[in-house]
């Protein structure tokens, strides 16, 4: 039996920086399907990113700003 790789469309939840203006994403630190997953990603890129926009979404929605 072959598995397919999951697809992006799979993992709803978005960990990214942000420009400094707050207009766009800089870059995508991490994509999970679980949000206890996705929450400790957004709270260890809170310890490195000091000082940067980070956001936790789920589709267009924000969770954590």
């Amino acid at each position: 039996m072959r598995v397919s790789p999951p697809s992006i469309e799979e993992f709803a939840f978005h960990v990214e920086v942000w420009s400094l203006d707050d207009l766009r994403v800089d870059e995508t630190v991490a994509v999970a399907k679980n949000i206890r997953v996705a929450r400790a990603a957004y709270d260890e890129t809170l310890k490195v990113r000091e000082g940067s926009i980070v956001k936790l979404r789920h589709g267009a929605r924000v969770i954590l700003p």
